[in-house]
């Protein structure tokens, strides 16, 4: 055997190596395929279940995307009065009722946050916010 010889099998090596790589890659891809093929239409119903279900109630306090909520009375008002009622995460309303937080309303559509150091404290900042409306659907 010459050096040409060796060249020749190290390329045939080489040729052989990358014929059962690219094999192995065509059967993963297919693989893949078949998967995405089956999983196509559980995605699309679940899409299309999403446009029909409501959406979860989140925490009206600014910036927070809470979804676990519990409706708390605006102060000053009863909870029989349904535009009195806002959704609170945890947290929020745990600030609430401790006084650091202060939530009022002048109208049905807007709230007015209040950030105290204590319940009988002046509060330090306050925030005019609309309230959150459910989307409608179309």
């Amino acid at each position: 055997m010459t050096i040409l010889d060796f060249a020749e099998l190290r390329e045939q090596r080489r040729r052989a190596e990358w014929d059962r790589w690219c094999a192995e890659q065509d059967r993963a891809l297919a693989e893949i395929r078949r998967a995405v093929d089956a999983l196509t239409p559980i995605v699309e119903q679940l899409i299309a279940e999403e446009k029909l279900r409501p959406r979860q109630p989140r925490c009206e306090v600014p910036r927070c995307c809470n979804t676990l909520t519990t409706l708390h009375p605006v102060q000053g008002r009863t909870s029989e009065d349904a535009s009195a009622l806002i959704s609170l995460c945890v947290g929020h309303l745990r600030a609430v009722r401790s006084g650091r937080l202060r939530v009022n309303a002048d109208e049905a559509d807007t709230l007015f946050w209040q950030l105290c150091d204590g319940p009988d404290a002046r509060p330090r900042v306050q925030i005019k916010w609309p309230r959150r409306r459910r989307r409608r659907r179309r």
